[in-house]
């Protein structure tokens, strides 16, 4: 009886000690910096340079189709722009490497 009280309390404070981490952490795109975008596991920035550009193009039924093949060429951009510059707006940045490769594209 004792050792299931002791599981149970292991495993209850597990999840409040992950929860409050998680928590933490929590914040929102628009309001993140190039280095929060940074901290990002790498096989998930193209998915945050994507909701990025989503927000960025709210509101302008032109860009409402998310441009895949454009995100896979424009993160190693943001990425390099990010780490010159941790401080800055990752929505900015993202919304000015995506005007970049427009005119590249166009």
């Amino acid at each position: 009886m004792k050792v299931k009280s002791l599981v149970f309390g292991a495993i209850g404070a597990l999840f409040l000690t992950s929860a409050a981490h998680a928590t933490d952490h929590k914040k929102p795109v628009n309001s993140w910096t190039c280095e929060d975008f940074l901290a990002v596991n790498e096989d998930f920035q193209p998915t945050a340079v994507g909701v990025a550009e989503a927000l960025n193009s709210k509101d302008k039924p032109e860009d409402a189709v998310l441009n895949v093949s454009g995100i896979e060429k424009v993160t190693p951009t943001i990425v390099q722009a990010c780490q010159k510059d941790k401080k800055m707006s990752f929505k900015d940045k993202v919304r000015a490497e995506w005007d970049n490769l427009k005119k590249e594209i166009y």
